[in-house]
């Protein structure tokens, strides 16, 4: 029996221009929807906006299991009931989004990747500053959630390119997580069967990069690599931004997606 046959599936918030294309946005690891705030305020003149809590985060009712949010979006996207939908991933929640595209490709108009990675992409370059994740979870584990929290938000994930109101809103997402994907295996169980990344570049589903002028290498280099497969690819970088753009620099990030969905 499926999620939404469960009736577990948490609730879509919608906001936005509901005449114009659909876009749902796939949040991050130790975030929930609120990440978006900023962003689909931005969007909500031209855009019909839908997002949700992930697995094992906010309100969602579900287990974290990364093996199944796949799944969880195709029957969100069901709920949507569009012939075909624009989805944004950011951080974790591209890889989730990458996954998506790749199992139900029909049902994916245009994709765009936000300070993401893809499951079976292997980088040269080297990220320094990179989640030393066994970390964390040995704090969550020890029910050390406070000291987990401050960690997290001293990550230079979490502070190159914010600004005060963007660190206060982050600040205020945080104090929520609760570590639930921290403590089952299969809510921090990377492993993914096929391949995403090739299995996208010969879906060619047109897809564009938004990196920050300080993210991670190696998601920079996904982008570089990505978008030299096909001309209806592209990327862009928000000057002045770290990881967290869609929250720091949400206009930027807005006028992007406009304008490739367009």
């Amino acid at each position: 029996m499926s999620p939404s046959q469960l009736g577990t599936l948490p609730t879509l918030q919608r906001s936005g221009n509901s005449s114009g294309p659909a876009l749902l946005l796939i949040h991050g690891w130790a975030q929930d929807q609120r990440i978006f705030d900023q962003l689909r305020n931005a969007l909500n003149k031209n855009i019909d906006v839908y997002s949700f809590d992930r697995r094992g985060y906010g309100a969602s009712p579900l287990q974290p299991d990364l093996s199944q949010e796949h799944l969880d979006v195709a029957e969100l996207a069901q709920r949507i009931d569009v012939k075909q939908l624009h989805v944004l991933g950011f951080s974790q929640g591209a890889r989730i989004a990458a996954r998506f595209a790749s199992y139900a490709p029909s049902l994916v108009h245009k994709l765009i990747i936000c300070g993401g990675v893809m499951d079976g992409f292997s980088a040269e370059r080297i990220d320094h500053h990179a989640i030393d994740l066994p970390y964390f979870k040995s704090l969550a584990l020890a029910g050390e959630l406070s000291e987990l929290r401050r960690q997290w938000l001293q990550h230079p994930y979490c502070r190159l390119g914010m600004n005060d109101g963007a660190s206060a809103h982050l600040h205020d997402i945080t104090q929520s997580y609760c570590a639930r994907d921290l403590s089952v295996e299969a809510g921090h169980d990377f492993h993914f069967a096929s391949n995403v990344y090739a299995q996208l570049l010969q879906q060619q589903i047109p897809t564009l990069f938004i990196n920050g002028e300080y993210e991670a290498p190696p998601r920079v280099e996904l982008a570089e690599q990505f978008v030299a497969s096909g001309s209806e690819h592209r990327a862009l970088e928000i000057a002045g931004a770290g990881h967290m753009a869609v929250l720091s620099h949400s206009k930027a990030v807005a006028q992007a997606i406009e304008a490739f969905i367009a």
